[in-house]
């Protein structure tokens, strides 16, 4: 069942336009939830070890919050917190590093040894 708050076309956002076919899966979760979120368990759980978006592009999980943010729906709350929950679902990327913040340094200054 298609979401009946935002008809196909209508929405318009950037989502819609970069990756129509998971825009329509992401706005049908509320209408047909076992489907949708074993979808989405499975992509957000994989996200990083597969390559997602060759044969059709995807949304990325750190965009559903903002995703879910932008769209009308039935009980907002519901969704919202769904996705927050799915997109925390992410482990993360083996090639993340932390890069250590250190105070600037006044040139001007003399460093001792």
């Amino acid at each position: 069942m298609e979401n009946p708050i935002v008809s196909e076309g209508q929405c318009g956002c950037r989502f819609e336009a970069a990756a129509p076919a998971h825009h329509r899966r992401l706005l049908g979760l509320e209408f047909q939830p076992m489907t949708g979120l074993v979808e989405l368990i499975e992509l957000a759980a994989t996200w990083g070890e597969l390559e997602y978006g060759e044969g059709e592009p995807v949304i990325p999980p750190g965009d559903w919050i903002e995703f879910a943010q932008g769209h009308p729906w039935v009980d907002p709350e519901r969704v919202f917190d769904a996705l927050v929950a799915l997109a925390s679902l992410v482990p993360p990327t083996p090639m993340a590093t932390v890069t250590e913040l250190r105070p600037e340094r006044d040139p001007r200054v003399a460093v001792n040894s």
